[in-house]
């Protein structure tokens, strides 16, 4: 029997039509995107139904990317992350500074702390 000489399919045989999962199948059905008929004890897809998708599906002609040209100027987010690790590089080299900030509160608690006993 081919195909096309079905009256109905289950939604597992409907899914593998289109090579999906007997999940997607079921999913179409509960999204209301394929009517089904219920009666007799059983869900079937007819068809037609499966007529009605592919005569309304279109063709896929790829991905159009739009590639930047040299002159192209660069997006909002990538300039803030160049604008981000230029700073950051420019931060690393002045390891001096950064030491001095870290020994500063620590000068400063001992400075309070040999005070403190030459008053009492």
């Amino acid at each position: 029997m081919k195909n096309s000489e079905r009256v109905a399919f289950s939604p597992g045989e409907f899914a593998a039509l289109f090579g999906k999962s007997t999940t997607w199948g079921y999913r179409q059905l509960y999204a209301g995107k394929v009517k089904a008929i219920t009666e007799y004890g059983r869900l079937m897809i007819p068809a037609a139904e499966v007529e009605r998708i592919l005569d309304k599906a279109g063709t896929y002609e790829g991905l159009k990317i739009k590639v930047p040209k040299k002159g192209d100027s660069i997006d909002p987010w990538r300039k803030f992350i160049i604008q981000r690790r230029v700073g950051k590089t420019q931060g690393e080299g002045k390891s001096s500074g950064v030491t001095k900030t870290a020994e500063s509160p620590r000068q400063r608690v001992l400075t309070k702390l040999t005070r403190g006993r030459g008053k009492s």
